[in-house]
């Protein structure tokens, strides 16, 4: 089963102890995004997500946010 890439990046978030704002400062994005990020309600532009897949080190793909 796949995991949508909203709920991979709360996990990954949750997971390594982050907080959500520290996140949102380290892909340098507004904390009121990354929280539509994480509920699903929006989907980052491109850029976005590809830097995501290299912060979290490969956990959340750039074309998981693709459908």
């Amino acid at each position: 089963m796949k995991i949508e890439a909203h709920i991979a990046l709360a996990a990954h978030i949750r997971a390594r102890g982050i907080k959500k704002q520290d996140f949102a400062k380290l892909v340098g994005i507004r904390n009121d995004h990354l929280s539509r990020w994480i509920a699903g309600k929006v989907c980052p532009e491109r850029p976005a997500r590809m830097l995501i897949e290299i912060v979290t080190d490969g956990d959340v793909k750039a074309t998981e946010w693709e459908q």
